[in-house]
């Protein structure tokens, strides 16, 4: 656990106000991310070439929101020089745009994966999909939501909605597999929602790397130290009980 250094001086003033405008920039880039996401998978599931178009077109807005939080987040360590909680809160958005980055950039790929191909969805692997588009959006609300607030307990309750992200995942790729044994010309479709399923796993995994920065600012303690690691076993030896 990394601990505070001892305090030097009185915090200067400002810095309140100067971490809180950092944090509403993130937040505001974190709106636009997930708006990429929500719409993505609307285009992709509604095979509307027209709504796709419109997400590609916001990647140009993201770029930029990603290249000023940075240079207002480098700005803030170089000329504030802060120290404890400011100085992790400050270190942890420059990782947090960047996973925010990810996540609107994947839903930007879901985007580029619509096509008004004439093969058809299964309407249970569809529904999978769909559960995973809500339970993931509102995972991404929650991390952004306890980065806002130093809600370290909201960010801690992020790591077991993942858990039901990965098994959604491992549904809907064992869903998608057994479709295509049985109705190989949609494979094309097919392909396009494993790509989309695997998708909306990184964006869970994404919100709660936000998690990790938000815990870490609030209390030094980096994830190992709370949270142990899952063993992993490959797919191929996971039971139905798992899915």
């Amino acid at each position: 656990m990394s601990d505070d250094p001892p305090a030097t001086g009185v915090r200067p003033r400002g810095y309140d106000l100067e971490v809180r405008h950092l944090k509403e920039r993130a937040s505001t880039m974190g709106d636009w991310a997930l708006h990429m996401v929500h719409d993505g998978w609307r285009a992709f599931d509604e095979c509307d070439l027209t709504a796709a178009q419109v997400v590609l077109d916001r990647d140009t807005e993201l770029d930029r929101m990603d290249d000023d939080m940075e240079h207002a987040t480098i700005a803030f360590l170089v000329l504030r020089q802060p120290a404890a909680v400011d100085l992790r809160t400050a270190a942890g958005l420059l990782k947090i745009t960047t996973h925010l980055d990810r996540i609107g950039r994947l839903g930007f790929d879901m985007a580029r994966q619509t096509s008004d191909s004439s093969s058809q969805s299964a309407p249970r692997v569809r529904e999978i999909l769909q559960k995973m588009d809500d339970v993931v959006e509102g995972m991404v609300e929650q991390a952004l939501e306890a980065m806002a607030d130093d809600e370290v307990e909201l960010a801690r309750g992020l790591f077991i909605r993942d858990d039901d992200v990965d098994r959604m995942h491992r549904q809907a790729t064992r869903t998608i597999v057994s479709e295509l044994t049985k109705h190989p010309d949609n494979a094309p479709r097919l392909a396009s929602q494993l790509l989309v399923a695997r998708h909306f796993e990184r964006i869970a995994d994404n919100a709660c790397k936000i998690a990790e920065k938000t815990i870490y600012a609030n209390t030094g303690q980096r994830r190992a130290e709370y949270l142990p690691r899952h063993p992993y076993r490959p797919y191929a030896l996971e039971t139905v009980r798992d899915t």
